[in-house]
């Protein structure tokens, strides 16, 4: 493939995961001066065999199916990628500042306690296993046990419930590459609370023009809270047909009622569990302090749900 010829994302939508990314994606992919691809989530440029929390690879290292995503973003003033792995993935920043050193990068944030429940709930809806799983504590505390940082990228890691919760060093990696300026970070609390603000703080940050918003749009929610009524059938569905496939041969409205249908899924709870909620804490409260001082402001948004 001709170098020249290449067309790549001018910014990123990197995560992190269940922290309102699929809704900026969706609002953003509304704006007439976006192109965003259709596929969220081609992680193209992760360098690890994704964990059980994300969806098939599609893009991953293969630059002709990533490059052929982009093949209608000619003239776009902003062109993007939403993959919510690659704030975790620490080889990622250099790999886009390769070829796009001037990207703008988006990355949104949440309460770490309530991004590991909201994470446990959608893999115990998704997981292949037909037996009933364990407790949220109990699951916490082996991922936590079970993950072991080494350089080797080759090879799956646990599941992840709390490691994408520490921000700080994910968060670090970006602003190092790219300068601060270039790095806007938003709260999935403000998402909630003022959508059109934060929408058009982005709008800004990626340089389009925030009044051209889908109000109707920005009322949407995606994927808030929601697992499959059937578990079976979720995973039959998924192995029959492809995400490739699905992309081929299905209408954008089809996909959307198969993926946000009430019929298909349902929203959970998540119930209180207070020796869960103080172990994460203890985890996640030296890695905020660190975040804190990193960016210069307190953000008790991100602390909204302790004890």
């Amino acid at each position: 493939m001709d170098n020249h010829s290449l067309i790549w994302p001018n910014f990123y939508i990197v995560g992190a995961p269940k922290c309102g990314t699929t809704s900026v994606w969706a609002y953003l992919r509304k704006h007439p001066q976006v192109f965003l691809p259709e596929l969220k989530e081609p992680a193209f440029f992760m360098t690890i065999h994704r964990p059980p929390a994300f969806e098939e690879d599609f893009c991953a290292g293969n630059l002709e199916a990533y490059q052929n995503l982009y093949r209608d973003a000619n003239g776009c003033k902003a062109v993007g990628d939403a993959s919510a792995g690659y704030l975790w993935d620490r080889n990622v920043p250099q790999r886009i500042h390769e070829v796009c050193p001037q990207a703008r990068i988006l990355i949104l944030l949440r309460d770490p306690v309530e991004r590991a429940y909201s994470h446990y709930f959608m893999y115990e809806g998704k997981r292949k296993s037909k037996k009933p799983g364990s407790s949220f504590l109990e699951a916490i505390q082996r991922d936590n046990s079970e993950f072991i940082k080494v350089n080797n990228y080759n090879k799956l890691f646990p599941v992840m419930f709390v490691e994408l919760g520490l921000y700080y060093e994910q968060v670090h990696r970006y602003i190092q590459t790219f300068g601060r300026e270039q790095v806007g970070i938003y709260l999935f609390e403000d998402l909630e609370k003022d959508t059109q603000g934060v929408m058009a703080a982005i709008c800004r940050h990626i340089g389009v023009d925030p009044s051209l918003l889908d109000t109707k749009e920005l009322n949407q929610v995606h994927l808030a809270g929601l697992v499959p009524r059937a578990g079976f059938l979720y995973r039959t569905a998924q192995s029959a047909l492809s995400l490739e496939m699905r992309q081929r041969i299905l209408p954008p409205s089809v996909r959307k009622w198969m993926s946000t249908s009430p019929l298909l899924y349902k929203h959970y709870t998540q119930p209180r569990d207070e020796q869960a909620a103080r172990y994460l804490q203890s985890i996640f409260e030296p890695d905020l302090c660190r975040l804190e001082e990193l960016l210069g402001r307190k953000l008790p948004e991100l602390r909204r749900s302790w004890i």
